[in-house]
């Protein structure tokens, strides 16, 4: 390789090595990170018989989890061995800064009653059941890593 070629290569290096950090991380301070998940802060009543926590991925069409509140409200959980995908999950929005619905079904222990389709709509910094009229503030989280606390 030509000492010229050789040169202009290591000075190349040298400088994304020296200004390549500080373009990255201009680029991403430009726009606010926002957490993924949307979270019920307190366990919400959905017809099921037990209250639930619930999260929400809004840009994720089946993207719904349930778990049963921990020792005192959502941060934990009393079920294991982790949250749970919630079955025929559906999340829709009709505009990027309108109200969320979202769907799924529970199996419940019941002869005569199998399962409970549940209805949310997240909207105004809340959650809202749409059965029992239930409304719960929510918060954002960037994971579903909640630990296991039981009452």
């Amino acid at each position: 390789m030509p000492p010229v070629v050789a040169h202009m290569r290591c000075g190349c290096f040298l400088f994304l090595l020296a200004f390549g950090p500080l373009a990255c991380r201009s680029a991403s301070e430009s726009r606010p990170s926002v957490p993924r998940y949307v979270v019920t802060a307190s366990p919400i009543a959905v017809g099921v018989g037990t209250d639930l926590c619930i999260a929400v991925d809004p840009l994720d069409q089946d993207g719904v989890w349930w778990w049963e509140p921990g020792a005192s409200d959502c941060s934990s959980r009393s079920t294991g061995p982790g949250v749970f995908h919630a079955e025929l999950a559906t999340v829709s929005h009709s505009a990027q800064s309108g109200p969320v619905e979202l769907s799924f079904r529970v199996q419940v222990h019941s002869a005569t009653r199998p399962f409970v389709d549940v209805r949310l709509v997240v909207e105004d910094g809340d959650m809202r059941a749409v059965e029992t009229g239930a409304r719960v503030p929510i918060h954002r989280r960037n994971d579903l890593n909640v630990p296991e606390r039981w009452r």
